[in-house]
């Protein structure tokens, strides 16, 4: 995890320690050829972006449950499985500064590297409840529906609105089904409950699009268009589009469009009480969320 996050992150130490303990004895409970492999991408330099949110809302909603560390559980490893097959639709050769699964051992054994992520997580979720099952099942079939969207928009000059919507689905849907499996643990304020909701689905939509400035040549090379892509189109045809393209201009307005996002998410937490955990989510999504972009 990166040191400026620990830092951040310090008021949840203890349960964040717990949460890589507990991972760990998953990631090692077969002791088969593929533990050093499974451990070594879900161990290195992860970012645990959705786990922190996980223990931070729980913090935040006063909810003391043994059951959040298995929502959280459920979601890095859900997230790891995503992951492993996002490197195979995208081609993609690296990960985290490694080989991905991909790289290493072709598609076909990738998929089931990643689908074995997903049988550890449907093991978590066994030990919580049917209702939480039943949200992550949903949030998950929404995922993949959007991915599969997503494809079939490939190399194609799509309309700012199904490109938000498409980025909502592939990024804020994981996001989701941890908070909305939190609300299962303690009755939330309809209010409060909309307003984190509110909170997520614009942070998504920020935290995807910032992304998406880092990958602009691999996402045409794979047909993605990002937003910045698509402004880039409405002044000039998909002829004149390549890696070498000015895209300087066009950057600077989705960096806009992520900050306009990011405050929106920012002021969707007015209604929550000041506490420490609540400026370590601010800090937080400040740091996830600020201009890193060098031409």
């Amino acid at each position: 995890m990166n040191e400026q996050i620990k830092k951040i992150v310090f008021p949840i130490k203890n349960e964040l320690d717990s949460f890589e303990l507990e991972l760990e004895k998953i990631i090692n409970s077969n002791n088969n050829f593929l533990d050093k492999e499974l451990s070594s991408f879900i161990f290195d330099n992860p970012k645990r972006l959705r786990v922190i949110l996980v223990f931070l809302f729980s913090k935040i909603l006063s909810i003391n449950s043994p059951l959040t560390n298995q929502i959280a559980l459920a979601l890095e490893l859900t997230h790891s499985a995503s992951l492993v097959h996002d490197d195979i639709i995208d081609n993609s050769f690296i990960r985290r500064k490694n080989p991905t699964f991909y790289k290493k051992f072709g598609s076909k054994a990738a998929v089931l590297i990643g689908d074995v992520f997903l049988t550890y997580a449907l093991e978590v979720l066994s030990k919580t409840n049917n209702e939480i099952t039943k949200i992550f099942s949903n949030r998950i079939k929404k995922t993949l529906l959007g991915e599969i969207e997503q494809n079939i928009y490939n190399y194609q000059d799509i309309s700012e609105k199904i490109y938000l919507k498409k980025t909502f689905q592939k990024t804020g849907n994981l996001f989701l089904a941890g908070l909305e499996s939190l609300f299962c643990l303690k009755k939330v304020d309809n209010d409060k409950k909309q307003a984190l909701i509110n909170f997520l689905v614009n942070f998504s939509i920020a935290f995807q699009m910032k992304n998406d400035l880092s990958d602009i040549d691999s996402d045409i090379k794979n047909g993605n268009y990002g937003l910045v892509v698509l402004y880039f189109l409405k002044d000039n045809s998909i002829e004149d589009l390549n890696s070498n393209s000015n895209f300087d201009k066009y950057i600077i307005q989705v960096q806009k469009i992520i900050e306009d996002y990011k405050n929106k998410a920012l002021k969707n937490l007015d209604i929550i009480e000041d506490s420490i955990y609540k400026k370590t989510l601010i800090d937080l999504i400040n740091l996830t969320l600020r201009n890193l972009w060098k031409k």
